[in-house]
Order: structure tokens, then sequence, then C-alpha cells
């Protein structure tokens, strides 16, 4: 998973750091990346990481923004549903807001509790969201694993795969998120019956298929998703699509 930390003050944004670096290793906990800012657009420009799984530590009120922890968990939940999210602030009366912006936090963490109390809810919530993980991969997810990416992701959840016009940096258009990541587009296309490369660019899903747009060469996804199929693979494309 991802682990994202949202805080303007560099001593409780250090500690806070070093707190989860240290449960992490005791429990044994891995992660992929661990984004510390005290700015929110880092933290949101972030988001397309390549983990389908990610924990984020919002500071509630940021120097100069109002309401921030509250805005940026509402844009999270947008990209990403299924994310776990915990703010930590001084500001406990803010805690029924929360809810009035349906954001779904796992924790509400108080600033001026004693060190172990916190370092206690930090180490629960971070044991939870890894408990998480394992319980959602099921048998029937895409597992893929090289040097720069460890990705699972059910394959009811893939639309499609597409280069991004950076050399081996692919992107994964699914259900919930759009996901970057390093990888080759010709690793995809055998890995399983359902996946099927339909052009150069693109590794399509084809139980997620809504139709087919033979004049244009177009396949759509929902969510008005849609990709380009090539006139050589047209055919076998509406093969496939027959069985």
């Amino acid at each position: 998973m991802n682990i994202f930390i949202l805080e303007d003050d560099l001593f409780q944004q250090q500690n806070l750091r070093r707190t989860i670096e240290k449960i992490s290793q005791e429990e044994k906990i891995s992660y992929k990346n661990l984004i510390v800012t005290a700015k929110p657009d880092v933290l949101l420009e972030n988001l397309t990481l390549a983990s389908l799984h990610n924990l984020y530590f919002l500071d509630l009120e940021i120097a100069e923004y109002d309401k921030t922890g509250l805005e940026v968990a509402q844009r999270i939940r947008k990209q990403d549903p299924f994310g776990t999210i915990v703010f930590i602030t001084t500001h406990s009366e803010m805690a029924p807001l929360t809810f009035a912006y349906k954001v779904s936090a796992l924790d509400f963490i108080e600033k001026d509790q004693k060190e172990e109390t916190i370092i206690k809810r930090i180490r629960e919530c971070l044991l939870l969201a890894n408990m998480r993980i394992e319980k959602s991969i099921s048998d029937d997810a895409l597992i893929f694993k090289n040097k720069f990416t460890n990705l699972q992701v059910p394959y009811s959840d893939i639309y499609y795969f597409e280069t991004t016009g950076i050399a081996h940096k692919l992107r994964l258009v699914s259900k919930n998120k759009i996901t970057e990541f390093y990888g080759e587009l010709s690793e995809f296309e055998n890995i399983d019956t359902r996946l099927f490369r339909c052009h150069r660019s693109f590794v399509v899903n084809l139980a997620n298929i809504v139709s087919i747009d033979r004049t244009n060469r177009l396949i759509m996804f929902p969510n008005k998703d849609e990709c380009n199929v090539s006139r050589r693979t047209m055919k076998e494309l509406l093969n496939k699509m027959n069985q």
C-alpha cells in the first residue's frame, strides 16, 4: 500500500513519519511509498501512484487553508473510494463534520493525548489497514510484480491497460480509479484469457466491454471509458466476444 501524511507542522510531521516507520518494522507491515507533505496539492497529485490500497493520515487544519483535511478527504473519496482515512488534529470538536462530508474516516486521533495513546491508535490503524489489504486479495485477481510495481486488482474491476507515451510506463483504467505503473503491455496480453491485445497501445478486459463501434473502431466500457481497436484485430475481437 501507499501511506500518505498531510501535516504542516514540521515537528509533528517528522514524528508521525518516524512512528509509522517504527510500527511498520515492528509489525512487519510493508508499504510501497510513504509520502509526507504539508501541501494538499502534492498529496492529490500522487494519488495515481501504483497501488489500489492506500492509507491517509490527514491533519484537519493546514496553515492558510480552511477545513483542508475534510476537503482533501472528499477529493480522495472520489478517486480512491476504498482508501483508509485517519484524521489527526487538535480540533476534536470537528469530528461530527467528518460525517457531514461523507468521507468514512477510520479514526479521529487527537494530538493533545498522551504520546503512548497516540502511538497505540496509529498502530491499530496500520494493522487494520493491512488486514483489509490481505482480505481483499481474492483468487480472481490479477497479480503483477516487477522491480518497480506490486499491483493487485480484481479482474472484475479492470477495463483496460494502455501505454502513456513515456517509455515502459503504463496506465490501468479500472472501475474505481486510474493507476500508472512501470511495465510492458506485452506482459498482460497472455496473462489471462479475458485480456486481449486489441491495438498496439491497448490491452482490454473482454468481460467489461459494453459495446463495440465497428465504424470508428472503438471499444466502449462503463462510465463512458473507451479505447481504440486496430483494423487488424477487429475480426478476432468480434469472434472472441461471440464465443
